[in-house]
């Protein structure tokens, strides 16, 4: 996973570099070994949230197919972002240094 952080006191992994390229420092990514535990799937991240619901370890949010009935038929996994608040869930493995 590759790492982005946002203003909602966690930590947002993705495993699409174009997508981490969009909120990190120009130039630098920090690939991680996510603990990701018991995660909560939502459809759209409620920014204001600061902690993930009573049970569960970290919050899936990111693209979705839905078919007809409302079902998920499959996931657009480079699209998926997770979210954590415990810097301990996070294990950094290389910064990586680019030019675009």
């Amino acid at each position: 996973a590759v790492v982005s952080t946002q203003s909602t006191g966690g930590m947002y992994f993705t495993q699409n570099p174009v997508r981490a390229m969009q909120y990190s420092e120009p130039g630098l990514l920090l690939q991680c070994e996510v603990g990701i535990g018991m995660a909560e799937s939502v459809l759209k991240m409620d920014q204001t949230r600061n902690r993930p619901p009573v049970g569960f370890d970290s919050i899936l949010t990111g693209e979705r197919d839905v078919d007809h009935i409302g079902i998920y038929s499959h996931q657009r996994h480079n699209e998926l972002q997770y979210l954590v608040f415990d810097s301990n869930q996070a294990v950094p493995l290389y910064l990586i240094y680019f030019t675009v």
